[in-house]
């Protein structure tokens, strides 16, 4: 009965170590995986950015604005340093997706901006132009500011603006819109011209009637001519 109770004992301490020891492992792997997903993890910049596309009302994602091809979007931004240190901006660029695909279209052309220093709860505003050389259809358009954190440049990104590609309204003195116009009045001044001739040729002609001489044989010979 000893010796039984002996061995259990025994088991039972080389259980709780082998579980003392996994668990160990375990929270040792945890750990290891957290450093490298801090290590490979992509360095970020804590800002607040805004924009408002000017002359145009948005109300955030559920707005559609409507541009003509080659409109040009002008973006006014607001941006907000919520870092600890100080950040500089030094441009501004972008991409173009469709909607609701989002396959990407277009590149927004990188320009220089500013650079605008910013300090700790610092704010800074300016523009960006973004020509719309788009066929028809609805788009994403997402912004990217370039930021320089303690020397290190790294790239954010602003809210997304969905848009579309209407097609632009006819001039009345447009080319085509005109030739259209002077075929309608030519087919119509044809349709008159052949309606009125037709009415011409099927007025009655009036036959002439020639006058009856009258019977003067009973007249007197005094009232005779």
């Amino acid at each position: 009965m000893k010796f039984f109770k002996l061995v259990s004992f025994t088991v039972l301490s080389v259980l709780s170590c082998l579980c003392v020891a996994i668990s160990a492992n375990s929270s040792e792997n945890v750990e290891q995986n957290q450093d490298v997903a801090d290590a490979v993890a992509p360095p970020s910049i804590n800002m607040e950015v805004k924009y408002d596309v000017t002359g145009k009302e948005s109300d955030g994602l559920d707005t559609l604005l409507e541009f003509y091809a080659r409109d040009t979007a002008t973006l006014a931004y607001n941006v907000t340093n919520l870092e600890d240190s100080n950040i500089t901006i030094v441009g501004v660029a972008g991409t173009i997706v469709t909607y609701p695909h989002g396959y990407p279209v277009a590149n927004v052309t990188y320009a220089d901006a500013g650079p605008y220093e910013m300090k700790v709860n610092g704010t800074s505003s300016f523009g960006q132009d973004v020509t719309l050389d788009l066929p028809e259809g609805q788009y994403f358009l997402i912004p990217f500011l370039f930021a320089s954190k303690s020397d290190e440049m790294m790239r954010v990104a602003a809210p997304p603006t969905l848009f579309e590609i209407i097609s632009p309204p006819i001039s009345f003195f447009n080319p085509q819109f005109l030739s259209v116009q002077i075929i309608f009045l030519v087919i119509v001044g044809g349709l008159s011209y052949c309606y009125m001739k037709s009415k011409t040729n099927q007025r009655p002609i009036k036959k002439r009637v020639a006058a009856k001489k009258a019977d003067e044989s009973w007249l007197p010979e005094t009232y005779k001519k």
